[in-house]
């Protein structure tokens, strides 16, 4: 149970972005507390059978009521609270917009079948040859370049060859989008398939993929992990239910799941919350209750900070269904909200990690905070409770923000290289 609260504890200190050596302020958490978060983070109480309208990711409950202890300790003992701002420029929640590829071309007889998920019009030009509908990337990155979006596209590379659209690949990669690894089934479990499988991505595309997800969404928690990270994976995304939409790990947070012996891993978890199939396949819905779903998922992730990811299949651009891709990027283009490809999000939070803070007592200015490594776009918060007193930066910082309310003032600092904070 210790090696678990001390997992649990960093968790909870890394994703609020506290002060180093201010940990211990966890101490005493309860035991509860780090069983409902450590068994939630390895997937151990899913249930899948339901889907609950009111859905709340309760680990990131716990780390919000974190926060608020982290505050009041500060309160208390006079010093002004600093933690790290979660996403770039302060944005106040993030989105990863991610694309597997099952397919990327069909038969005659396939396209039959399913003509009904088509527009006539677009289906009349499929089967003269004159269109294929299930090649979308150029389209899609077409409408994300319209908001200055960017998205991953994984490569299901073990069923089809992608050779022929290299270059196209190779262009997206270029501008910012990112290319990576749809794991073939059985890969899950048998590292000498993952292996092949990132062997033949290599082959067809001339590199390795950093970002990856399991077909399916088939995943055996720790030994899935153990392959991902032996072979070099900055992140993985599969983690989230295919019923339907939601906190599969009870968090919407990136975090670094625990191996077996509750040491932490260097490989990221993005965990996935909505899924395209999820909605207008196992849950038939029609596109407005889709889109109703996908408005309160964003507020309630809005509500925490956290993560939002998003998977919406490249074959099903074109499908009735699927155009709704472009009204998610219209309302996710009114929120104050980073959006990016996979590896940018895993990236942005190992810098965010990487980057210290540390609260310090000076003798001549009183308490000052400490600030090394911060990347561009790294901002920290910090509320003080002495109205008398406020914050000054010595180095590359700014205010960017600043606000009172309830005895209490609140800043918002950019920051980028290293940089110290005076209280005085």
């Amino acid at each position: 149970m210790l090696k678990t609260k001390e997992y649990v504890i960093s968790f909870i200190s890394q994703s609020i972005g506290i002060p180093n050596g201010l940990e211990s302020i966890y101490e005493d958490i309860p035991d509860d507390i780090v069983k409902q978060i450590s068994v939630a983070l390895t997937g151990k109480d899913v249930h899948t059978e339901t889907f609950e309208e009111d859905d709340s990711p309760i680990v990131d409950e716990f780390i919000q009521w974190a926060q608020e202890v982290y505050e009041e300790v500060c309160k208390e003992n006079n010093i002004p609270a600093v933690w790290k701002s979660k996403w770039p420029n302060n944005k106040r929640f993030a989105v990863a917009l991610t694309h597997d590829s099952d397919s990327i071309e069909v038969t005659e007889e396939h396209l039959q079948k399913v003509k009904d998920r088509f527009s006539e019009s677009d289906l009349k030009e499929a089967l003269e040859g004159r269109k294929n509908l299930y090649w979308n990337i150029e389209r899609i990155k077409e409408v994300e370049d319209k908001f200055r979006f960017k998205s991953s596209f994984y490569f299901l590379t073990s069923e089809y060859n992608v050779e022929q659209y290299k270059d196209v690949l190779d262009e997206l990669m270029k501008n910012g989008w990112e290319i990576g690894l749809h794991a073939g089934f059985g890969t899950h479990d048998n590292e000498d398939k993952m292996k092949e499988d990132i062997v033949e991505f290599k082959k067809q595309l001339g590199y390795r993929p950093r970002g990856v997800r399991e077909h399916y969404l088939q995943f055996d928690y720790h030994k899935t992990l153990d392959f991902l990270e032996r072979n070099e994976f900055v992140y993985d995304t599969t983690l989230g239910f295919r019923e339907h939409p939601g906190f599969f790990l009870g968090t919407s947070m990136p975090f670094y799941p625990p191996k077996e012996n509750w040491e932490r891993r260097e490989i990221i978890e993005l965990p996935l919350i909505i899924m395209d199939t999820s909605l207008w396949g196992y849950m038939d819905l029609d596109e407005e209750s889709g889109m109703k779903i996908i408005e309160y998922y964003i507020a309630n992730i809005k509500k925490f900070g956290g993560l939002l990811t998003i998977l919406w299949h490249q074959e099903a651009f074109l499908m009735k269904k699927g155009e709704i891709y472009t009204r998610i990027l219209e309302k996710l283009s009114k929120e104050n909200c980073f959006v990016s490809s996979g590896i940018t999000i895993a990236e942005w939070w190992n810098n965010r990690n990487n980057f210290e803070i540390s609260i310090v007592e000076d003798s001549q200015k009183g308490w000052k905070c400490i600030i090394t490594n911060a990347a561009k776009g790294m901002c920290i918060e910090a509320k003080i409770f002495d109205l008398t007193k406020s914050i000054s930066i010595n180095g590359p910082g700014r205010i960017i923000d600043k606000s009172e309310a309830d005895g209490e003032i609140h800043y918002s600092i950019e920051l980028e290289g290293d940089c110290e904070l005076f209280y005085v």
